[in-house]
């Protein structure tokens, strides 16, 4: 099979579609041919050697994908050849083939695109972990996203509206500030011409947000310290921005408020019986609210490298999508 192989850790051209031998598939494992797979940072991050999981080179990148099934193991229980799924892990989705645990694998739900169901996992699940699990959020609260044009921002938005919060929106240019307005989010602040704690406080009366969803890092985070209310969470689920976010003990500690990390991989390893009920939950709630995941561009596999340096330019609005 052909597959985008990384030979050694570095920059993103160093990856390349290739022949690579076709994995045996084990008696707890599914094989299935891919139709798309989806772009995180996580990826990227992999490739360049900058993330905490560092697998064995060389490596098939690529951390979730789309497909049917062909082959499935003795000992599988719930998936079945045919089937349309989805699966995430590590690494493994650029590829024309993919065998993985069927604990990763997620069926897809009928009517539900191969695209969306992809994204989904990328983009709605650890919103819905960060949300909703984690900081519990309620009700009337206000929250702020982000990274808010992004895959996972703009489902951070859609879930805190579909949940009853008041929902305000942060991004980097005027451009994405238009996009979220032209989506019905009528409260956005673009740190990119105005200062963000400022605003956000502003915005709320000067008591601040409820909940912080934040995904840049750097200046971003340490001001969301500043701009959150008292008893408030300020989610941590990256550093898109490129550098990590220092975290002055006495801010958190002079409003009672929760710095609270969001790992969707750390998470599922220790609750990998709870992944179910989660991806029940999100499809439900999709079924019912008609919320997607925007489709900024798609690429032929083979291009991954450039559609990761796309990503990376943060110049797009929504998912990034590889094709087969």
């Amino acid at each position: 099979m052909k597959a985008m192989l990384c030979r050694e850790f570095g920059p993103i051209e160093n990856i390349v579609w290739t022949q690579v031998p076709a994995p045996a598939c084990g008696p707890k494992q599914v094989r299935f041919r891919t139709a798309v797979a989806t772009l995180g940072f996580m990826d990227a991050l992999m490739v360049k050697g900058e993330y905490q999981v560092k697998p064995a080179l060389p490596y098939v990148p690529g951390s979730v994908s789309a497909g049917v099934v062909t082959e499935v193991g003795a000992e599988v229980k719930e998936i079945r050849v045919g089937q349309r799924v989805t699966a995430s892990d590590h690494q493994g989705a650029f590829a024309e083939e993919r065998v993985v645990g069927e604990e990763t694998v997620v069926a897809t739900p009928e009517g539900m695109e191969d695209v969306q169901a992809a994204a989904l996992r990328l983009t709605f699940t650890p919103s819905y972990l960060a949300l909703v699990i984690r900081a519990q959020l309620q009700k009337g609260e206000t929250l702020v996203v982000t990274g808010a044009t992004g895959g996972i921002g703009f489902a951070a938005m859609q879930l805190g509206r579909y949940l009853g919060a008041r929902v305000i929106g942060v991004v980097g240019s005027a451009a994405k500030a238009a996009f979220l307005r032209q989506h019905g989010y009528a409260e956005t602040i673009d740190y990119s011409a105005e200062n963000y704690k400022d605003r956000v406080n502003a915005m709320t009366g000067g008591l601040g947000a409820d909940v912080i969803f934040e995904v840049i890092g750097g200046d971003i985070f340490e001001q969301s310290l500043r701009c959150i209310n008292v008893g408030g969470r300020v989610l941590v689920l990256g550093f898109a921005g490129g550098r990590i976010g220092n975290v002055p003990a006495n801010l958190p500690l002079l409003k009672n408020a929760s710095i609270i990390g969001s790992f969707l991989g750390g998470w599922r390893k220790r609750h990998v019986d709870a992944g179910p009920a989660i991806n029940q939950a999100i499809q439900k709630i999709l079924a019912e609210s008609g919320m997607k995941t925007p489709v900024a561009r798609t690429f032929p596999m083979p291009q991954a490298a450039e559609a990761l340096k796309t990503m990376l330019d943060r110049t797009t609005v929504g998912q990034i999508v590889l094709a087969v």
